[in-house]
């Protein structure tokens, strides 16, 4: 099919050789056989150049929005289709073929734009540069991933082809504009304002050499329009804002650039990782203790990874992170780049949490700890149901730290067909627990600690209680809620005290209750047992999980309601036989798994997953997410959160 062609070198460098150009263009396997008439603008030095006259086209040297001008009027009287192409593109005729089948598919499409070669032809332009430009082109290989055509709003292509019904019903060019991308731009928003829609060709590369840096997008971006042309494009098309930000082409960007940071080796660099540990605390509580836990295994593994951890300013500091994971990258606000792998060290609580890692990498990944708050309904976050059931949907993979916590999420929230998990315990050796200085002479053995902290399901204050009656003549620590109780009970108020100074609690404690209804992992089961305490605790399939999986120290001496407790802490104080579960049962006479152990663990299906593009779940979040930003009870807080969601992720 025959086309009119507008070519503007106007802008090209001064060393630009504009009859080499031509010819190509004009060569067969190019524009020959198919441009009908060929209009080019050019600069005035360069005029001279060009060879002198060629049949068919029409060299022009004033103003290039002038000369694009009379193009779209010549086509508009013949009805014909107009190419236009901004600056040194070298289409195909094959590329311009596809480019008109393109537009002929929907009556409604007015525009076809073709993706455009990188700095080699093993690489493509990025499509727009309104978001960052830390990666200025991508791997070809992305464009596998990538659906044939996007149909955006308003996307001035480098290869642009015009509808002959477009051409012929719209003809003029506003020459207010300063270049021929900003007139452009008003005009397809005119045609787009009567349904006229734009198609991204994303099978169609058309090679486009350039050695500037960043390699320049395939479509004109608004920031790189004369500022006039942004202000006068601004007034004109008083709709612009909403077309750039719900139809544009910058959402399909950030969704290209994570593909390319999903496709490491084929971009050339390392893979990435973001840890989100927005969740943890200045002070200890079991959240903090995994997440950090797992963080120091990875950082011991030294994979050849880029990894970077974000989390809040205070937790930084409190557990001086630069200097605890030296090589990595500590951020305290979301970064703006793109990562191959995001991995939440916890639950997420709120729907914005989701949409930031979507937004950060294409691989989205959480470690669960338990779902007490959803059970117990009254810790958790509103709409903390929708929120786990988008992230039963949509990540990519889920990695539980216990059968019993897995099960625990499956019967709540089902199995998704291909979801990828992992069961990671956390670490059992006794050497990632006892701290060298926490025994002290003089306060061993002269109190009974009870460990939990102020919410119900720890039960904490009725065992105080209890067993304070009990016991009148015995000393209690409790680590829980600050209340006033027996005049011998210590109250610890949970959250507000260090590491050290806990496990001191621990190692110096005559006997450890742990009196919890419910847990994910229980991470004071194994602290004791680390400190080779007799720790009394409620029974549970759980219990019996972590216990065949902690070295044979201390004693685990189960019980199964209150009022058998009193009965079994009097024998332990007596010195009586009593029941206990079997330790170690699972490690058949080897080493317990350390942080070192659980964070291999974790680090290998971090690679399994980031290894298979194909099944992530990107295109489903991409979907939803834009809908999730159009909901605003669901995104009302966002960034880094502090009392809601410390509250909410202590266990």
């Amino acid at each position: 099919m025959p086309v009119d062609v507008f070519v503007d070198w106007s802008r090209v460098p001064v060393g630009f050789d504009v009859p080499a150009a031509m010819r190509r263009l004009d060569a067969a396997e190019s524009l020959g056989t198919m441009a009908r008439r060929v209009t080019c603008s050019v600069a005035a030095d360069h005029a001279s150049a060009t060879g002198g006259e060629r049949h068919g086209w029409s060299i022009e040297t004033g103003s290039p929005v002038e000369a694009c001008r009379d193009a779209l009027a010549a086509a508009s009287q013949d009805a014909m289709p107009l190419l236009v192409l901004l600056g040194d593109v070298r289409p195909s005729a094959a590329a311009v073929g596809t480019l008109v089948a393109a537009v002929d598919a929907d009556p409604m499409v007015g525009f076809a734009a073709a993706r455009l070669t990188g700095h080699s032809m093993g690489s493509v332009a990025r499509l727009d540069f309104e978001v960052d430009r830390e990666i200025d082109e991508l791997p070809r290989r992305v464009l596998s991933e990538l659906p044939g055509t996007y149909v955006v709003a308003d996307a001035p292509g480098r290869c642009l082809l015009i509808k002959s019904i477009v051409t012929a019903d719209f003809t003029d060019l506003d020459l207010r504009f300063r270049s021929v991308a900003g007139g452009l731009w008003h005009y397809m928003s005119r045609a787009r304002r009567c349904g006229f829609r734009t198609v991204i060709c994303n099978r169609v590369v058309v090679d486009a050499p350039s050695h500037a840096r960043p390699c320049p997008p395939c479509t004109v971006s608004l920031r790189s329009l004369p500022e006039a042309d942004r202000v006068l494009l601004r007034e004109l098309s008083t709709d612009l804002e909403r077309t750039l930000t719900e139809f544009g082409t910058a959402s399909a960007d950030a969704a290209e650039r994570r593909l390319a940071r999903a496709l490491p080796e084929a971009y050339g660099v390392r893979p990435s990782l973001l840890l989100d540990c927005r969740n943890i605390i200045a002070g200890a509580n079991g959240t903090t203790v995994a997440a950090l836990g797992i963080c120091r295994g990875l950082h011991q593994l030294d994979a050849d990874w880029d990894v970077t951890l974000l989390t809040s300013k205070d937790a930084s500091v409190a557990h001086r992170l630069e200097a605890t994971y030296p090589g990595w990258q500590i951020a305290t606000s979301l970064p703006v780049r793109q990562f191959t792998v995001a991995l939440r060290l916890s639950q997420p609580w709120h729907i914005q949490e989701m949409v930031d890692l979507h937004a950060a990498a294409a691989h989205n990944l959480y470690l669960f700890l338990d779902t007490i708050s959803w059970d117990a309904v009254y810790p958790a976050p509103r709409h903390l149901d929708g929120t786990w059931r988008f992230l039963a949907d949509q990540a990519d993979g889920l990695i539980f730290i216990s059968r019993y916590t897995r099960d625990r999420f499956h019967h709540r929230f089902g199995v998704r067909p291909g979801r990828r998990e992992l069961i990671a315990y956390l670490s059992c050796d006794p050497a990632d627990y006892v701290r060298p200085d926490a025994r002290k002479a003089s306060r061993r053995d002269e109190y009974i600690f009870v460990v939990g902290n102020d919410y119900d399901h720890k039960d904490v204050l009725p065992t105080v209680d209890l067993l304070a009656a009990a016991f009148p003549y015995e000393s209690f620590v409790a680590l829980g809620p600050s209340a006033s109780v027996a005049p011998r009970v210590k109250m610890l108020q949970s959250g507000m005290w260090s590491e050290a100074e806990i496990h001191q609690w621990y190692a110096n404690a005559r006997l450890v209750v742990f009196p919890s209804f419910y847990e994910g992992f229980g991470l004071p089961i194994v602290t004791a047992l680390a400190y080779g305490r007799t720790l009394v605790a409620r029974g549970s399939t759980l219990l019996d999980e972590i216990a065949a999986r902690c070295m044979p120290s201390g004693r685990l001496v189960p019980f199964a309601r209150r009022d058998e407790l009193v009965q079994i802490v009097g024998k332990v104080l007596h010195d009586e036989e009593v029941d206990t579960v079997p330790l170690g049962t699972a490690l058949h006479g080897g080493k317990p798994l350390s942080w070192r152990d659980t964070a291999g663990a974790v680090l290998a299906f971090v690679t399994q997953i980031a290894a298979d593009l194909c099944r992530s779940q990107w295109r489903s979040r991409d979907h939803l997410v834009p809908q999730l930003r159009g909901a605003p009870m669901a995104l009302t807080d966002t960034g880094l959160r502090s009392s809601v969601v410390e509250t909410a992720g202590r266990s």
